[in-house]
């Protein structure tokens, strides 16, 4: 083995150790809070929504994409 892949190897089989021993409740980030769930009414959800029926299917589909990657929107934004 290569003498420079060693630092890594070891700090990998720590690693792989410690996801493999330390509890669920360690590693869980949940806070003990539940959100209220806020029901809208149908007059509510067609009043929020409307505005999106004005845009092409083929836009709308794209935004949502981009909605789920926003650090790749905001690099591609600096870059171009």
């Amino acid at each position: 083995m290569n003498k420079t892949y060693k630092p890594y190897m070891r700090m990998l089989s720590w690693l792989m150790l410690f996801f493999l021993i330390a509890p669920v409740s360690v590693m869980s980030q949940d806070t003990g809070e539940t959100s209220p769930s806020t029901k809208f009414s149908k007059e509510e959800l067609t009043q929020m929504l409307a505005p999106i029926a004005l845009y092409p299917d083929s836009l709308v589909a794209q935004i949502l994409m981009a909605s789920t990657y926003p650090l790749e929107v905001v690099e591609a934004d600096r870059w171009g």
